[in-house]
């Protein structure tokens, strides 16, 4: 009888492919894509829209501008930051609206406190 392992496939045991007290590499470092300036400046003034008085007339439209921008260079380049370009259209369309039935209503007032008084 020999001491050898037997030929068999099944019954052999995997090799050790790194000797004791080694251990294998670490895998590599995979860098994260970089977030959108143009989403990010989208968010940002889109939220200046809503909450500083009377500057939601500029930067509202300004916030739906960079965020269809940043949408469009995110699906090309796969950049992140899609929710913060979603976020820039949605808070400058507030914005803008806000601001357009403000305007509104000042003009209606305006327009009828004119005419009662003649």
């Amino acid at each position: 009888m020999s001491t050898e392992q037997p030929q068999n496939p099944q019954h052999q045991t995997p090799q050790n492919q790194y000797a004791q007290g080694q251990f294998p590499p670490y895998p590599q470092y995979q860098q994260q894509p970089s977030t959108s300036g143009k989403a990010v400046a989208s968010m940002v003034t889109g939220i200046v829209s809503i909450v500083v008085p009377f500057v939601g007339i500029v930067t509202g439209p300004l916030a739906i501008i960079l965020g269809a921008k940043a949408r469009g260079e995110i699906q090309r380049t796969r950049q992140q930051g899609n929710g913060l370009a979603i976020a820039g259209l949605v808070t400058g369309i507030i914005g803008c609206v806000g601001y357009a039935i403000f305007l509104l209503i000042i003009i209606i007032g305006a327009l009828s406190s004119t005419t009662t008084g003649t």
